[in-house]
């Protein structure tokens, strides 16, 4: 029931009471008739008694005219009118806004909105909606939004406090339009503190509650299972994956891992130290590791950088056997080799994602970076699996880039299950600003290497803990969402539509790098890059040992890098530099990408 409220007038101003029936917006019409009719009779009365159309009236205000006292005191009483409408106004104004505030307060105890009743009081009185657009470009968490797709946002006020004073009605429902938009600066105007909730758009019959409770930073799911439900975790998916603990074995298998790193830190340190400060470029380190059996790959970095003319004098390899190092060394980069962790890794190539050779190397990822950052650089990670189209330093360093204020960059990955989620971050390409912030993170990380362990995944570990650092400590995470043109990868590859490819090959698109991610395996890497013509390395320097290519004390570069690209057609159903239509598909019965 909507309870109407009536003013009455005396000599102390505006004063509201209860009525029983009626709206609110009649009552103010009324006051305001009343009050116009109250003082324009007053006016006119004050104006009737002072010129009468008879004759002997006239000549009785010529008369008083005529005496100074009399004149004075009719000046007065214009002046008392003129205070008296202004006055009114000011009343009048008093009691709109009187008003409306007991039509709000009203409608927020929850006998008027048709939102919400009283009893979700503690949790919502009133709700709009705003562009989703607009809202992730204001409110720019990092992780990616893809922010092509449309759609609104959901703002729900917990308080009347919380409430855009200037849109009561839209927001309590009272207009009965249901939830309208509102301009973003106008539905956040009253807001102190935003809490974000995403909720992925899918199929599933999924339901959302909202619990009126202490804060919690994380989200409790329940599935399921015959007329019951079960508490799972977040990695559960309906086909019974999940995210599982390390077991024992594992846990005492990074132990001895650990306890080897920090026996032997500040020996390590002390040789690295160096190294580090003598190819630190504007207190940042390029790092990269890598062992033989993806050598051609680090190769061939190194060659695309010298035939686009990019500088390389930054990097260092973290090489994982003797023969990378010599050839990373070959080719003019600076190496360290941390034989102490790393002697006992396998030196031989990783035959697809997640095999035993792959997840040893993550624990050479985590280390390598680790130490950098923890020595007080910045520092930008990448696979061995990217090239360059420029030196991808001048975006980070640029502080003119919209994004700079961040602590972390990464790629988008391109993946939007919930193993990656909520960053979807590629762990082959980021870079990371030196604060104390990152350095607590990656030794977190370090900490967590019985995760990466068991789960065969550095991405989905780093992802987890960045995301308990990013709520619990602000850590200011940027994913360069997938949209971007600057930083394109095996997503856009295999996945994206032609149309994105075909930009880049015929250079209508500005890109940094290419990361030739979500590929099975090096072959394919390799295979791929010819197609898109970024392949500058000789056939007879792949994996081949140094001293099988060129004396110890010859350059690599001049052996082994071509001017130009060797490009050769393998699919006909894959991106290439030219068209590959007499090739066979990699997928069979795709269309050709010509």
């Amino acid at each position: 029931m909507i309870r109407r409220r009536n003013l009455n007038i005396d000599s102390g101003g505006v004063q509201l009471r209860k009525s029983s029936s009626g709206s609110r917006k009649s009552s103010v019409r009324t006051l305001v008739l009343c009050l116009i009719s109250f003082y324009l009779g007053l006016a006119s009365t004050t104006l009737l008694s002072s010129s009468s159309s008879s004759a002997s009236a006239k000549n009785d205000i010529e008369q008083i005219t005529k005496d100074n006292e009399h004149a004075k005191e009719i000046m007065l009483i214009k002046r008392e009118f003129v205070m008296m409408q202004k006055d009114f106004e000011k009343k009048i104004a008093k009691a709109k806004k009187s008003v409306n505030s007991a039509a709000a307060s009203s409608s927020l105890g929850g006998d008027a909105s048709p939102f919400f009743d009283r009893s979700l009081k503690n949790l919502a009185h009133g709700m709009s909606k705003v562009s989703r657009l607009d809202f992730v470009t204001q409110f720019d968490f990092g992780s990616p939004t893809d922010k092509s797709k449309g759609g609104d946002v959901i703002m729900l006020y917990n308080n009347d406090k919380s409430i855009p004073t200037s849109k009561t009605d839209i927001v309590l429902g009272t207009n009965g339009k249901g939830v309208e938009s509102l301009p973003l600066s106008e539905s956040t105007k009253n807001c102190d503190w935003i809490n974000v909730v995403t909720i992925p758009p899918k199929n599933d019959r999924v339901c959302t509650a909202l619990l009126p409770n202490t804060d919690d930073w994380h989200i409790r799911r329940w599935k399921r299972e015959g007329d019951s439900f079960r508490s799972v975790n977040r990695g559960q998916t309906d086909r019974g994956r999940t995210f599982r603990v390390p077991t024992e074995g594992t846990i005492k298998q990074h132990w001895g891992m650990l306890e080897t790193y920090f026996k032997n830190f500040d020996e390590i340190r002390a040789e690295l130290e160096p190294i580090a400060k003598k190819i630190a470029k504007d207190n940042t380190i390029i790092v990269m590791t890598c062992n033989m059996g993806q050598s051609e790959l680090l190769m061939n970095f190194v060659c695309n950088a010298k035939a686009k003319g990019l500088s390389t004098e930054n990097v260092l390899v973290f090489p994982t056997d003797q023969e990378t190092k010599d050839l990373a060394e070959g080719l003019g980069l600076a190496t360290f080799y941390d034989e102490k962790n790393f002697g006992r890794l396998p030196s031989g190539e990783a035959r697809a994602y997640g095999d035993r050779t792959f997840t040893a190397m993550m624990f050479a990822k985590v280390v390598c970076v680790q130490i950098i950052n923890f020595m007080g650089y910045d520092l930008l990670f990448q696979d061995v699996d990217v090239v360059w189209y420029k030196n991808p330093l001048e975006y980070f360093h640029d502080k003119k880039n919209p994004h700079y204020n961040f602590d972390m960059y990464f790629q988008d990955d391109g993946a939007r299950g919930p193993r990656y989620a909520p960053y979807s971050a590629n762990s082959g390409f980021y870079y990371v600003r030196n604060n104390e912030m990152t350095k607590y993170f990656f030794t977190s990380l370090l900490y967590s290497g019985d995760q990466i362990l068991e789960c065969s995944s550095h991405q989905q570990v780093l992802i987890q803990v960045m995301t308990e650092h990013a709520s619990h400590f602000g850590l200011r995470v940027k994913v360069l969402e997938r949209d971007m043109e600057e930083f394109p990868g095996g997503w856009h590859y295999h996945r994206n539509n032609k149309t994105f490819m075909k930009k880049l090959i015929d250079g209508k698109v500005n890109p940094q790098i290419f990361h030739m991610s979500w590929t099975k395996n090096k072959d394919n890497k390799i295979k791929f890059f010819q197609q898109m013509a970024e392949w500058y390395t000789e056939d007879k320097c792949i994996q081949r040992k140094r001293k099988d290519i060129a004396d110890e004390d010859s350059s690599l570069v001049e052996s082994c890098c071509l001017s130009e690209p060797n490009i050769v057609c393998h699919y006909r159903d894959k991106p290439s530099k030219i068209p590959c239509k007499d090739s066979d598909p990699i997928d069979k019965g795709h269309p050709s990408f010509w």
